[in-house]
């Protein structure tokens, strides 16, 4: 949003959807809601044809890996499918979905670890309470079913 893009967003609730605009409107102004279409809907229904084609699909549920067949309908070719999952069964089940008409898979683990900086002293924080989750990604031949 904040450079240009037109982003179409799925919630279940409606209050999720307007605590969503209220983080964009807080974040990157009025003026960038006017490229945010937010609609209360269940992703594993379908993605809207009418709100494609898309770039891009970004997924922060359960079970990304139903929505895949959903993704090939909409995206278009060189589009890039990108789910985050909290735990590697869950990863590994969107890479399964991922074939055929995928290219450029990976999945990495993101961890997040703070680190101590005073002047000349810097090193990783001693105690590290991580929380680790899985981004994966691939791109779209064009390939329709």
């Amino acid at each position: 949003l904040r450079y240009g893009a037109h982003i179409t967003g799925y919630e279940l609730r409606e209050d999720f959807a307007n605590r969503a605009k209220k983080n964009v409107a807080s974040f990157l102004g009025e003026e960038a809601l006017k490229r945010y279409d937010v609609h209360i809907r269940d992703g594993y229904g379908g993605i809207d044809v009418d709100h494609g084609p898309f770039d891009r699909v970004v997924l922060d549920i359960p079970e990304p890996w139903q929505l895949v067949p959903h993704a090939e309908k909409v995206l278009r070719a060189g589009g890039i499918f990108l789910a985050y999952t909290p735990s590697i069964t869950q990863a590994s089940q969107v890479r399964e979905a991922l074939h055929g008409k995928w290219i450029d898979l990976r999945t990495i683990e993101v961890l997040h670890r703070g680190w101590h900086i005073e002047g000349q002293a810097v090193r990783p924080d001693h105690r590290m309470v991580a929380h680790t989750g899985f981004l994966t990604v691939g791109r779209f031949l064009g390939l329709k079913r």
